[in-house]
């Protein structure tokens, strides 16, 4: 009765292994039908590292959730430094004040534009124009960086008074 258990859990195994409808046979199947032995194969995965990530990007990975972790606990660093009467360096930038300054950015970008088609239109020499939107071109760049930047979820900022 053992035997025959046996030889049904043994043929089930092999059933399970290398099943009919898969493409590709199981590992254990390739391994034995090319006569390396199983652990062979580990032993060499396991050298070679293969399924792991790579060491510079552990380090990165670590980084981040240090920062995520400190991201996550500043509400509760606040109340705890409100309590204790300490002041930290910086500060996370609260939704009002962004919107402010993004309104203010807004106003400084438009405002620009306007200068900027208003000495076009002063002048009309090539050369004119082009000095006027090298002036200009870059102040725009720079508006549009801080634009950008201030879309970021968490902005951090100075906590002087």
């Amino acid at each position: 009765s053992t035997e025959s258990t046996t030889a049904s859990s043994a043929s089930s195994a092999a059933a399970h292994e290398a099943h009919p409808t898969s493409p590709l046979p199981s590992a254990r199947s390739a391994a034995a039908s090319s006569g390396v032995a199983p652990g062979h194969v580990r032993a060499v995965a396991e050298r070679a590292r293969f399924g792991r990530v790579p060491a510079y990007l552990q380090e990165v990975f670590e980084g981040l959730s240090e920062e995520q972790e400190y991201i996550e606990a500043l509400p509760s660093l606040e109340t705890e430094e409100e309590e204790q009467g300490s002041k930290r360096p910086v500060r996370l930038l609260t939704e009002p004040e962004r919107t402010a300054l993004l309104r203010g950015l807004a106003a400084r970008r438009e405002q620009l534009s306007r200068c900027f088609e208003a000495e076009l239109e002063a002048q009309t020499e090539e050369e004119w124009r082009v000095r006027v939107k090298d002036k200009y071109s870059g102040q725009v760049r720079q508006i549009d960086q801080d634009i950008a930047q201030m879309s970021q979820r968490y902005i951090f900022v100075s906590n002087e008074d």
